[in-house]
């Protein structure tokens, strides 16, 4: 698989110095509060863009179901 990569253009093989230069990390704008997230009655998440990406809600009407 190696030499399969090293034939497409542009990629180089990095030595252990250059991947130790290397830095990375998720960038969050604001600390994860998932408190803030929760479900409506239709199934749809609530809160903060990124609950969406950690919770999930049951695509079900599950408010007054009395009421008909």
């Amino acid at each position: 698989m190696k030499s399969s990569l090293l034939n497409i253009t542009g990629v180089q093989v990095l030595s252990k110095e250059n991947q130790r230069q290397i830095y990375g990390q998720v960038f969050v704008e604001e600390p994860i509060d998932l408190s803030k997230c929760g479900c409506s009655c239709s199934g749809a998440v609530t809160g903060p863009a990124y609950c969406s990406l950690h919770i999930g809600c049951l695509q079900v009407y599950r408010c007054d179901d009395n009421q008909i």
